[in-house]
Order: C-alpha cells, then sequence, then structure tokens
C-alpha cells in the first residue's frame, strides 16, 4: 500500500505506518511529492563517469596479473597458486570489508565513499610498481598494493545503483547502472588485451605495472577535483525523493531484506553467476593452456567476452529501462549464458578448437554480462524501500564469497597432464624457474559447467520477484493524472 501526500505539510518518513489503515501482508510506504517537481541534471554523466574510470582502473588492477600469470609467477619467482591469490584477495577483502562499506555508503554518503576507494585504488598501484625496486620483498609489495586496491573495490562495486538512483530518473536507471557496473568488465578488457601485447617475456611485467598506473591517477583526479557533492540539490525521481527522507537503521535495512525470500534467493543465484564469470576469466589462460593454447589466444578469448558482454550490457539496458521486465530479461540471458559455457567447456578441452572457442566465448560475455546490471537493478526493486547500497551490496557479497570459493577449490579438481598433452602445452614459458607445472582441467570444467547448469535451472523455476519501487511510482504517476 502507497499513500501520497502532496500537500505542503511536514511529509511522513518513508516507510512509516499508520496503524489504522495499513494491510499487515503489504509494505506501506508513504510518499511525499512535492509540487515543483524533479529534476535531472547535467554533472549526472560526470559523476557517471568518474565512478567509470574508478571501476575500469580496480578492474585492470584485478585481472592484470591472471593475463600473463606465467609471466608474473616466472618474473616474482612464485607458483601459479600464489598468482591466484592476488585475484582471489579481491574477494576477501570485499567480503570482510563489505558491510563496513555499505554503511560508510550510508552514513558518509557517495563523495566521502568515491574518495576513499580512488585514492585507495591509487595508492595500491603506486605500491605496485614500487615492488619492481626491491627484488626480496617484490611479490610481498604486490600483494600488499592488491589488497589496498581490493580494499577500494567493495565501494567502487556497490555504488553504481545508488548513483543511478541518486542522480537518474527512472528512465534511464538501469542504463546508468549498466554504465557504472560494466566499468571493472571494460577494466578486465583491456588488462586482458594489452597485458599479453605488453609482456613477451617475464622481465616486462614492471612495464605493465606503469601503464595500469595511468587510469588510477586519472580516477583520483576526477573524483577530488569533480565530486562536489552526494547528490544533486533536487531529486530526479519519485523515489529518490523519498529517499531522501528515509532514516531506517542500517540493521533493520539488512535484516528487512534478508527476510525476504525472493530478495535471498536472487542474491544465491546473481551470487553464483557472478562466481562462474570471474572463475572463468581468472583461471581462462591455466584452463586453455594445456591444450596448446597461447596467453593470446587466451586474451582475445577473454577481449571477445567482454567487448560482446559491454555491446549486449547497453542493448538490454536500454531494453529492461525501456520494458522493466527485469526478470524475464535476466532469465533469458542467464540461460543462453550458460548454454555458450557449456559448448565452451566441452571444445576447451580439444586442440585446434579455436574458432568454435572464439566464438563460444563471445557468446558467453554477450549474455552473462549483462544479468550483473539487471541483478542489481532487481535487488533495489525487491529490497525497496531498504537503501540500494544494502541491497546491491549484500548481492555483491554473495557474489564475491561464491568466487573466492570457485577460484580457490577449482584448481584443486586438476589432474597430471598426460604425456601426449604435455607435448602441446603452452603453459611454461621460455626461461622459465619451474615454478609452473602443467595440469589437467577436463574435471574443473565439468564441474563449472554443471553448478552453472543447476543455479540457471533453479532460477528460471524458482524466482517470481515483485518489483516493490516500480509499483510506488506507478501509483504515484497515476495519483498525478488524477489530480490533473
Amino acid at each position: 500500500m502507497i499513500s501520497i501526500n502532496s500537500s505542503e505539510e511536514k511529509p511522513l518518513l518513508y516507510g512509516e505506518q499508520n496503524a489504522e489503515n495499513v494491510d499487515s501482508e503489504q509494505q506501506p510506504y508513504v510518499v511525499h511529492y512535492p509540487h515543483h517537481g524533479y529534476r535531472s541534471y547535467k554533472w549526472r554523466w560526470f559523476v557517471l563517469a568518474t565512478l567509470s574510470v574508478a571501476n575500469t582502473s580496480n578492474g585492470m588492477i584485478w585481472i592484470s596479473m591472471s593475463t600473463v600469470s606465467n609471466y608474473a609467477a616466472d618474473y616474482y619467482e612464485v607458483s601459479l597458486s600464489a598468482i591466484n591469490w592476488l585475484s582471489v584477495v579481491f574477494f576477501i577483502l570485499t567480503i570482510i570489508l563489505g558491510l563496513p562499506a555499505i554503511y560508510i555508503l550510508n552514513i558518509y554518503g557517495l563523495k566521502v565513499s568515491l574518495l576513499l576507494a580512488t585514492w585507495l585504488n591509487a595508492l595500491g598501484q603506486l605500491v605496485r610498481v614500487l615492488s619492481q625496486f626491491d627484488t626480496t620483498w617484490g611479490f610481498t609489495m604486490v600483494m600488499v598494493g592488491q589488497s589496498l586496491a581490493a580494499c577500494a573495490q567493495p565501494f567502487l562495486i556497490f555504488m553504481p545503483v545508488q548513483v543511478a538512483e541518486e542522480w537518474f530518473p527512472d528512465g534511464q536507471r538501469t542504463t546508468a547502472t549498466t554504465v557504472a557496473s560494466t566499468g571493472i568488465s571494460v577494466g578486465i578488457l583491456l588488462a586482458s588485451s594489452i597485458c599479453p601485447v605488453l609482456v613477451s617475456h617475464h622481465s616486462q611485467i614492471p612495464l605493465l605495472n606503469e601503464v595500469i598506473m595511468v587510469p588510477a591517477a586519472v580516477a583520483v583526479l576526477m573524483a577530488t577535483f569533480g565530486i562536489r557533492s552526494d547528490c544533486p540539490p533536487t531529486p530526479p525521481s519519485s523515489s529518490a525523493a523519498a529517499e531522501s527522507a528515509n532514516v531506517q537503521p542500517f540493521m533493520q535495512g539488512i535484516k528487512e531484506v534478508m527476510h525476504n525470500r525472493c530478495y535471498v534467493l536472487l542474491v544465491l543465484s546473481a551470487g553464483a553467476g557472478y562466481a562462474i564469470f570471474t572463475a572463468l576469466l581468472t583461471l581462462l589462460i591455466q584452463i586453455l593452456c594445456p591444450m596448446g593454447y597461447t596467453d593470446t589466444f587466451a586474451g582475445w578469448c577473454t577481449s571477445s567476452m567482454i567487448v560482446s558482454g559491454v555491446v549486449g550490457c547497453f542493448i538490454i539496458g536500454i531494453l529492461v529501462d525501456k520494458t522493466k521486465l527485469y526478470s524475464e530479461v535476466m532469465k533469458f540471458a542467464y540461460g543462453l549464458s550458460v548454454v555458450s559455457l557449456c559448448v565452451f567447456s566441452v571444445y576447451c578441452l580439444q586442440p585446434h578448437q579455436e574458432i568454435i572457442i572464439a566464438i563460444a566465448s563471445c557468446l558467453f560475455g554477450m549474455f552473462s554480462l549483462p544479468v550483473y546490471p539487471i541483478v542489481q537493478e532487481m535487488a533495489v526493486e525487491i529490497g525497496f524501500p531498504v537503501k540500494e547500497a544494502i541491497s546491491a551490496g549484500i548481492l555483491n557479497i554473495s557474489g564475491c564469497i561464491q568466487s573466492a570459493m570457485l577460484v580457490l577449490l577449482l584448481p584443486l579438481l586438476s589432474q597430471p597432464l598426460s604425456a601426449g598433452k604435455m607435448a602441446h602445452e603452452t603453459c611454461t614459458t621460455i626461461g622459465q624457474k619451474g615454478h609452473i607445472v602443467p595440469v589437467d582441467q577436463t574435471v574443473t570444467v565439468m564441474v563449472l559447467s554443471t553448478f552453472a547448469t543447476i543455479v540457471v535451472v533453479i532460477t528460471i523455476l524458482c524466482l517470481h520477484p515483485r518489483y516493490h519501487r516500480l509499483e510506488m511510482e506507478e501509483d504515484i504517476n497515476s495519483h498525478i493524472c488524477q489530480e490533473n
């Protein structure tokens, strides 16, 4: 039930109940409608651009060493498992810092959170650059720098829905979330495309770190000198206006969404999808190189995955903004992404299948990547009136927990590589120091595709969401039409 207050009297607080007229099975929202209406500011595009650049930089830092994992292992004289930890630390710190990041976003707002995130991100990359000057503690310094950048990630991945809600009108929210969220994917794309080209020998790892420092510095400058406030003077939509009056306690919001069964199912299924995507990106070279595929080919597979995914994100984002068919579009894309993954799983275990593997990678990216911004908007819709940082933040934490589990556990399923395949493997590098042991990833790939299939079937059959935010806005629009 939604009540609209269009008088000049003090509005009731968002979520405040009227005991005499409330249906106990419905969640009441009492919203004040301002006579002067809503307004969108051009400056919203700079705010969105700043967050996108920060996410792009963070994505590059996150995945860069994984794209040249064999050379990185040689340069720092560590194992491939140690290089995998450079990615896993992002998941672990997002899990640990997830709730504190949500709290800071809620209490201190967008400006403070974005400044903190961009400075942590840039400082972390600076430490990585400095690691080249200390051969004894080089890998330790890289891990410290990676950890600092990882501390920025929970802020950056929780912000897109908050920026979309507070700065953009309802017809642009999904598109804004898509642009900000795909910043990390663009960073992964750039790292996957640039790093294998920059690094053809382990001695070129310092050059990689110096190049990745550039976008981190740009993000800091944009945030420090360009972000003026947490939100615009006039809200862009009725839900943003209602949220400005929301004084819901932090823990109450968490309890409210965690008691919503549909939300919990979305958190688990969307988190699994995020984990499947990131696990495949992290382990892609290690999956392909035992079959004789090169780092360059693996990099191009990742690039095609991201490019097609970004294109799919914008197409599907605009479609969802126009139709509001969140669940239907998400299930369709999720299902086709798993079909593509199964095709990839079959052919990546065979040599000389470059064309089919590249096509499957492209289709997997096209359908899997758009799911991410859609489910974030769905989380906000289902969890409304809980603050978007909470509803989207918990979903992202779930994704990081499951990602860490997959990236750590899947390599344990690998088997010794047969003598026949050992003659064709490309995992070891020229002049490598014995830290890399090629392994057969057949069981790893089959388990990943089976897990993805089970998750998507459960999601399609059991997820039937209700969009509380849309219901409120439709009631407000209906009320306005009746007044006019």
